[in-house]
């Protein structure tokens, strides 16, 4: 795998972009897992489709079709056939990542691009958790037990020049498409925003490469052939969400969708027991099929596309992501209102992911 610091340093950009849109623009926090996990939620329980329901399932539309786009004119790099490992392995990804991310309130897109620039002290504990032990577990699968194959240790070899076409088309039309969000006028702008913020965090993460296992799990690989390309992705990301969160947090400041609308503000401290359990099992999942749930969702077509085979033991990882987190979700609620005294527990709100 080649190291792609253009390629991969643009897509940290769209990134970044996107969620500095959506949290400037409409004030929500693009967390994949706490975007799609409540979405499904809310479905489950039949809430009408409106306000932050309906947003959410503009942005995940957007997503799969950002997701798509690259399916079409960025496959090779973005989407190569999903890892031939056995199915219990993916089994057990997909189940840590989904406790993980829900007892951990977040993953690398809500603690990395959305936690860190937001100061929160959770982030900051978060993400060296769950990438230490997605580390680890690399190291254990292809150096310890020797499961996977490992190259030497060296820094993978630079792709240049780089393949620059892609790139800079999807960063032109994810800039056409902002101004679009931004300028609308605040009725087709409510639909049209969330969807605009998905299209370009899909298309980001397939011109990172955050879709292709291998290249996730050769980042993560310290101990062999490193490719560092995912940093420059977390590095630029963080430097568009970065003063965009700064900015939000000037008082009296609102979103752009006006005087009725507020950012979403989790606890940046708190709950720290639950937090780095949750990282944990989220760092040994992702160490262990490459998978989190932003690229999971973007690459769950792509994959299915490319046949039987590795491509439905994705699908079937993606899918229990999505169980375990509605499983642990049930989990935690039960067990607060358990712990809550009698009269708190009848008003025990949900704990937001």
């Amino acid at each position: 795998m080649a190291f792609t610091p253009i390629e991969s340093g643009v897509g940290g950009l769209l990134i970044g972009l996107s969620a500095a849109l959506a949290y400037l623009g409409d004030g929500k926090i693009t967390g994949i897992s706490g975007i799609v996990g409540p979405f499904l939620r809310g479905v489950g329980r039949g809430e009408p489709m409106k306000d932050s329901q309906l947003w959410k399932a503009l942005f995940l539309l957007g997503l799969v079709l950002g997701g798509l786009v690259n399916l079409a004119f960025n496959r090779d790099f973005a989407y190569p056939p999903a890892l031939d490992i056995s199915v219990l392995r993916y089994c057990l990804g997909g189940v840590f990542v989904g406790m993980g991310t829900r007892a951990g309130r977040g993953c690398t897109s809500g603690h990395g691009i959305c936690g860190l620039p937001r100061l929160a002290l959770r982030s900051w504990i978060a993400v060296p958790t769950f990438m230490g032990l997605a580390a680890a577990t690399v190291a254990v699968t292809r150096h310890a037990s020797k499961v996977d194959p490992s190259g030497p240790w060296q820094v993978a070899e630079l792709q240049w020049p780089p393949k620059w076409e892609f790139p800079l088309a999807a960063a032109l039309s994810s800039l056409a498409l902002t101004l679009l969000a931004v300028f609308l006028p605040s009725k087709p702008r409510s639909f049209v925003s969330p969807a605009v913020c998905g299209i370009i965090f899909g298309l980001g993460l397939g011109v990172a490469g955050m879709t292709n296992q291998a290249k996730v799990l050769d980042f993560l690989d310290f101990g062999g052939t490193w490719d560092p390309s995912l940093a420059f992705v977390m590095g630029l990301g963080l430097c568009i969400s970065f003063p965009a969160f700064l900015i939000a947090e000037r008082e009296g400041r609102k979103p752009l969708c006006g005087e009725d609308c507020s950012f979403e503000k989790p606890s940046k401290t708190g709950n720290y027991g639950s937090l780095v359990l949750g990282a944990v099992f989220f760092g040994l999942g992702w160490g262990l099929v490459g998978i989190c749930p932003g690229p999971a969702l973007a690459a769950l077509i792509p994959n299915l596309v490319h046949g039987w085979g590795p491509g439905l033991s994705f699908g079937l990882c993606v899918l229990l992501i999505l169980v375990s987190w509605l499983v642990t979700d049930r989990a935690i609620v039960y067990i607060n209102s358990r712990l809550a005294p009698p009269a708190e527990a009848a008003q025990l709100p949900d704990e937001k992911a």
